[in-house]
């Protein structure tokens, strides 16, 4: 039996990343996938997107990576094209090539199951499934044209929840770095530390194996100095800051929620 940590959305956040990297290795972990959205909003760009590089063995595009270092890439307003030049300007070309160039999903087979993984969807990174979608609308998350996966995990909307619908199951590995409440707009007023930890996912099995065999799947909560990685933000300048500090410490997605 092989383990194979899961991690995703880790957003600059350096010091997240660090303590869900030290819990990993504590548990004899040698094995680590990323699931995209490693730049945009935290105090680290650089040093995160290196410590990734370094220590995971897969690495998927999210649609924040895009995002950062793709000119063509939506319809960005001037607050925007702030944040892509911020990050442009620190990244530097070498680290933006290589963001250009992560595949989009991987595939592989775990104690006879065939496990897909990605940012949002397989072709679409702006394919948002929440945890309140329809089953409808996380079926397509299975759509493939010859390939149809058991398990799909999956990243994206920063929250972990697993859902088994039929006889496939769906799992978002939460967030290391920026773990939210997205689905149901959340009072301020609420103590959200159970949430605004750092998340993810472990997949344990037979690696590679077609025959069917053992499988598990375990949710991980990490305690990180949420103060520590806003004092790097304040010192990097980081933009849209007062928003970031509101999504570390009461899991308020500053986007829409749907």
């Amino acid at each position: 039996m092989e383990k194979i940590a899961l991690i995703a959305d880790i957003h600059s956040n350096i010091v997240a990343l660090k303590a869900v990297l030290e819990d990993i290795e504590s548990r004899g972990i040698t094995r680590i996938f990323c699931l995209g959205d490693i730049v945009l909003k935290g105090s680290s760009p650089c040093e995160t997107l290196d410590l990734i590089r370094n220590k995971c063995e897969v690495v998927i595009k999210g649609n924040c990576d895009n995002y950062a270092v793709n000119p063509n890439y939506k319809n960005p307003n001037e607050n925007h094209l702030y944040h892509r030049r911020w990050y442009n300007n620190i990244l530097g070309e070498e680290r933006i090539e290589y963001l250009r160039n992560l595949p989009m999903y991987k595939d592989l087979y775990v104690s006879g199951t065939l496990v897909r993984m990605f940012h949002a969807s397989k072709n679409d990174l702006d394919y948002r499934v929440f945890d309140i979608s329809s089953v409808e609308e996380k079926m397509k998350l299975f759509e493939d044209e010859s390939n149809i996966p058991d398990i799909v995990f999956y990243a994206d909307i920063h929250k972990q929840y697993l859902q088994k619908i039929v006889n496939k199951t769906l799992i978002n590995v939460g967030s290391v770095g920026n773990a939210l409440e997205i689905s149901i707009p959340n009072d301020e007023a609420i103590d959200m530390q159970e949430i605004t930890q750092a998340h993810y996912c472990i997949i344990e099995g037979e690696v590679g194996a077609k025959e069917k065999k053992a499988l598990s799947i375990q949710f991980v909560r990490v305690p990180y100095d949420i103060n520590k990685e806003l004092e790097l933000a304040r010192k990097a300048n980081s933009p849209s800051l007062e928003k970031y500090e509101l999504e570390l410490t009461k899991a308020k997605y500053r986007g829409k929620n749907k």
